[in-house]
């Protein structure tokens, strides 16, 4: 379906009918797009590990963070961070990539730790061709227009195409007064860019993947926006923070299911 301006409404069919569901069988494991955990037919699944936003969240005892290692299991897509903001993850396919500000270029996971990550097995039933050159500013009304009812419910996505120009960041901000306060205004999207360290690509074949998540689910997800791009040919990846491009492919689902896995902790020595 075209679109031919960057605010012009789009309207698309929504093939996924199920609710927000939490299995209360222990002896269930809930799988995207598994149709047995339910009646109600298929869901997509997004496995949260760790909130997203984990510096809001004091714990008593020393948090035990997560391995990558294990969270790729969970699903052929994901999204993250490593342990204390020092690196960005995505994963495409069952593979699963890494980089930071010291080694900037893409290198597959292996033992790498996180605060926060986000897993989900990523099946698409929607898509639009986007013939429009946008900005990132532009481009999450047309995206919100598409997907429909973002006031409940949160989106996975898989953006593809040239980009003339892609900023991003390797890093996340240091937690002072500034980032909290914009979080608790409900942009952590843009409270997640405060102090980083940017950089720039042009004129690169990329893949994006993203979650846009509602108002409510502020600090467990980041919200609105939350999008992370690697290139084609595998020489960058990072946390987008703006982009600039024309003719681009959405894919998207709707995501009917959290599983959400808090840290484990410690108190050992205290």
């Amino acid at each position: 379906m075209p679109i031919h301006a960057p605010r012009m409404l789009m309207t698309a069919a929504l093939a996924c009918a199920a609710s927000f569901l939490f299995s209360p069988s222990l002896d269930i494991i809930a799988r995207a797009e598994d149709e047995s955990v339910s009646t109600v037919g298929p869901r997509t699944t997004l496995f949260v590990f760790g909130p997203q936003l984990p510096f809001m969240f004091e714990i008593d005892g020393q948090r035990l963070d997560f391995r990558w290692s294990d969270l790729v299991t969970y699903g052929n897509t994901g999204l993250g961070g490593l342990e204390d903001g020092s690196g960005t993850v995505i994963g495409i396919d069952r593979q699963f990539w890494v980089a930071d500000a010291t080694d900037p270029v893409p290198r597959e996971l292996t033992e790498e730790i996180t605060p926060s990550g986000l897993v989900a097995t990523f099946i698409p039933d929607n898509s639009v061709d986007l013939e429009a050159s946008v900005d990132l500013e532009a481009l999450q009304p047309i995206l919100d227009d598409a997907f429909g009812n973002t006031g409940t419910y949160a989106y996975m996505f898989r953006i593809t195409g040239v980009v003339d120009a892609l900023a991003y960041q390797l890093t996340g901000p240091v937690p002072d007064g500034s980032v909290v306060e914009t979080v608790a205004g409900g942009n952590s999207q843009t409270a997640m860019t405060i102090g980083t360290e940017k950089f720039l690509l042009e004129n690169k074949a990329v893949t994006l993947i993203g979650l846009r998540a509602p108002e409510y689910m502020n600090g467990v997800l980041q919200t609105p926006y939350r999008i992370h791009f690697i290139t084609d040919d595998r020489s960058a990846l990072g946390q987008v923070t703006d982009l600039m491009a024309d003719n681009l492919k959405v894919e998207w689902t709707r995501i009917n299911a959290l599983n959400i896995h808090m840290w484990d902790v410690t108190t050992a020595g205290q």
